[in-house]
């Protein structure tokens, strides 16, 4: 890919960065970029912790296998978001998780050695690092709690309240992914979704036109979390 800079200056490492800046600090540094089509695996939970992403263009998702065969999705990422950050500076000795180009991608490959170079040697790199470092622990730790409601309908209130500060648009949530793959993400089945937001439609809490989904009422799903 030409002109990497062109999408870096986009990413949450070198936000603030100039492309100029940014060719500068690619000439000092080794590094990778790999083009994958819509399913094809990124890093994989056999694979030794070895480098960390950067989502040039596409969207990835992150797989969990479960002791009981099931595959749960964790979380997604777009493009200029960091992944696989946690597993390199930590001790594991492979990739918790399976990470897979959820539509076609362009990713950029980074080691160990070169990011450390990098953070020591740039204040603001370091800044931009651990601001998305201690963004990806809110979001586990909203995963948590988000398993941690009993009812779906919490579950399901919960979710929308939290995609709201993510993709809200007067009031207008445009789902980032399908029913299927939300479902998966609440860790309920998907007929016992739907039923779910069919009373929550009946009920005028919200209305959902395919992926777009319309909050009529913000104020009952704060109470369905309460109860």
């Amino acid at each position: 890919m030409k002109n990497i800079s062109n999408f870096l200056v986009h990413s949450v490492l070198f936000k603030s960065k100039t492309q100029n800046e940014i060719d500068k600090i690619l000439s000092s540094i080794e590094y990778i970029v790999k083009s994958y089509n819509e399913g094809d695996l990124i890093f994989s939970v056999e694979q030794a912790p070895k480098y960390i992403g950067i989502i040039l263009k596409g969207c990835i998702e992150v797989q969990k296998n479960l002791a009981s065969g099931k595959t749960v999705s964790i979380l997604y990422k777009k493009t200029g978001e960091l992944f696989g950050e946690g597993s390199v500076f930590s001790k594991a000795t492979t990739y918790p998780c399976n990470i897979f180009s959820k539509t076609k991608s362009t990713i950029f490959l980074i080691d160990k050695q070169n990011i450390l170079y990098l953070l020591s040697k740039d204040s603001c790199l370091l800044s931009n690092f651990l601001s998305s470092f201690a963004d990806r622990v809110l979001l586990l730790n909203l995963k948590t709690e988000l398993l941690s409601y009993s009812s779906i309908q919490q579950k399901i209130a919960f979710s929308l309240l939290y995609l709201m500060d993510e993709y809200k648009h007067n009031n207008v949530i445009f789902l980032p992914y399908s029913k299927k793959t939300w479902s998966e993400h609440l860790n309920v089945s998907r007929p016992s979704l739907f039923r779910e937001l069919k009373i929550l439609c009946n009920q005028k809490i919200i209305y959902i036109e395919n992926r777009k989904i319309t909050i009529l009422n913000e104020d009952a799903l704060i109470d369905i979390l309460q109860n």
